[in-house]
């Protein structure tokens, strides 16, 4: 890809670095707000030629990182891009394990510009992936999965939604590994050998960057969208909400039982993924202050080959020190 990849990777890192104040000062908010500014003012400072497939909340309007901007001063845009500025703000807000920065890159329209919807998701191997017809219920197709392998181990967000599956997986024998957020860290785990498969209902936009990672790392995914009213039945703007995502379904010409493989989310074979802990996973560890230095945990995809690199910055008054030491 004709791009400077490791830029990408400082992105992540620098991100992390800027939202580490803010770890365990329960202000997501603000905690999400110092990763996005450094990232985009290192995308600016770079001239990158791109634009945002997928980035900050499409309902809420974001000024930054938002869908379709982009950040070069000429018009020669070449890649997509698909970031997670904090994945897992919550989390982090109360100083917990299970946060990152993530970015995905591609070739120019090659990403799914995927409404801001939820999203039932299947993240495993390409070997288990192989057998699974993801039009039949979960039931069945964990019935299938057990067939192929036994000793069959789960990621899943331990939210309300996934009550009856966890508990009908722990019935099936399969071990049920609990995350309170977090689904791309959760598929980073995947490949990380750390369960067999991810399964569960999360943000359809973090959808796009595990179709990248799950191309970059030689992966499998499938996934649907789901309807907003069977997550949250009984809330005050789920009336508006319905009517919001039937316009966005009609403009993207899909539906609520449209399937998507990795390859319908991004359609680039030479997709990067990249990601930096800010409290880490199970194998990410988070960031670390050692000898006056920022030791930073990353994660690389790209050509189904993963890397996982340990990064160390020193520690100036801010970010924007490191910003622009490392801008370019």
């Amino acid at each position: 890809m004709e791009t400077n990849s490791l830029l990408f990777l400082r992105a992540v890192q620098l991100a992390v670095i800027a939202a580490h104040e803010l770890v365990g000062k329960n202000d997501k908010n603000m905690l999400d707000q110092k990763a996005v500014d450094i990232i985009n003012k290192l995308l600016i400072n770079n001239d990158v030629k791109a634009k945002i497939a997928i980035g900050e909340g499409e309902l809420d309007a974001a000024p930054m990182l938002y869908q379709g901007q982009t950040f070069s001063h000429q018009q020669a845009i070449i890649i997509d891009i698909a970031v997670d500025p904090i994945e897992g703000t919550v989390p982090a807000s109360k100083n917990e394990p299970g946060s990152i920065s993530c970015i995905a890159i591609a070739k120019l329209d090659t990403m799914l510009q995927i409404p801001e919807m939820y999203m039932e998701k299947l993240f495993l191997s390409k070997e288990l992936g192989a057998v699974i017809d993801f039009s039949q219920p979960i039931e069945n197709i964990l019935e299938t999965l057990l067939a192929i392998k036994k000793n069959l181990s789960c990621i899943i967000l331990n939210k309300p939604r996934h009550q009856i599956i966890i508990k009908t997986m722990q019935k099936l024998g399969i071990k049920v590994k609990l995350i309170n957020e977090g689904d791309v860290l959760g598929a980073i785990d995947v490949v990380l050998k750390q369960a067999d498969f991810l399964y569960g209902i999360g943000g359809a936009p973090e959808g796009v960057l595990m179709g990248a990672l799950a191309i970059a790392t030689n992966y499998k995914m499938f996934a649907r969208l789901t309807a907003y009213d069977q997550v949250w039945p009984n809330e005050m703007e789920t009336k508006v909400r319905m009517e919001i995502e039937q316009r966005a379904l009609a403009h993207k010409k899909i539906n609520y039982d449209t399937v998507f493989t990795e390859r319908d989310l991004v359609t680039d074979e030479e997709t990067m993924f990249f990601a930096a802990s800010l409290t880490g996973g199970t194998i990410l560890k988070p960031l670390q202050i050692i000898a006056n230095q920022y030791v930073v945990h990353s994660f690389i995809g790209y050509n189904n080959i993963y890397h996982q690199i340990i990064s160390k910055y020193p520690i100036t008054n801010d970010a924007e020190d490191l910003l622009n030491q490392y801008s370019k």
